[in-house]
């Protein structure tokens, strides 16, 4: 889906995906008590309610988003939940994290942004990441399979995400599940010390 459309379903209020409700997989990973101590990192964070959900447990917290409505709404939210202090959100391209100076990161989470990505894109985004996270840092993404039917629609297969990934990342565990007929993965990966070539 192009910058464009999801602009415009942000604007009609047609964001299904939006549920304001955090995934008992990112709570459980936080109560497991198993993240190394660092910031934490929320790509295609949308409105933020997972971002503001990692400042609630005391953690530094970045958002990011290219939709300027969502990061409007998120700062709103951090606001109302007395974390916008513990925050910074940014209006920006995931697979530019380079140009944002971010810091060293303990923990990613990626709620369906990465399945929304270009081939292309999708590579450069794994480099920006594993540059960003710290050696043994958890990430956890969520991405929809292709559908059977339509072609041209977003989505990743588990084969391509473990692909792209492995040379940073080692894979824990691999979830399928499904949202709203789409069969879908949860991933568990933690940051490799050393890329493998």
């Amino acid at each position: 889906m192009n910058a464009f459309l999801y602009r415009l379903m942000y604007w009609l209020g047609s964001t299904r995906w939006d549920t304001n409700k955090v995934p008992p997989e990112v709570e459980q990973a936080f109560q497991d008590e198993n993240i190394p101590a660092g910031p934490a990192l929320d790509l295609g964070c949308g409105t933020g309610t997972n971002t503001i959900f990692m400042a609630l447990q005391g953690r530094r917290a970045i958002g990011i988003d290219f939709v300027p409505q969502a990061i409007a709404k998120a700062r709103i939210k951090a606001r109302q939940a007395g974390v916008l202090n513990q925050i910074q959100f940014f209006r920006a391209d995931v697979t530019r994290l380079d140009k944002l100076n971010l810091p060293q990161c303990a923990f990613a989470l990626d709620m369906g942004c990465f399945h929304g990505l270009s081939p292309v894109g999708q590579r450069r985004y794994v480099q920006e990441l594993a540059n960003v996270l710290i050696p043994g840092g958890f990430y956890m993404l969520y991405a929809l399979d292709p559908p059977k039917k339509d072609r041209g629609a977003f989505g990743v297969t588990a084969d391509r995400v473990q692909a792209l990934f492995d040379p940073w990342f080692e894979t824990e565990r691999v979830q399928p599940c499904t949202f709203r007929e789409r069969t879908s993965n949860w991933f568990w990966m933690k940051r490799k010390s050393a890329a493998r070539e």
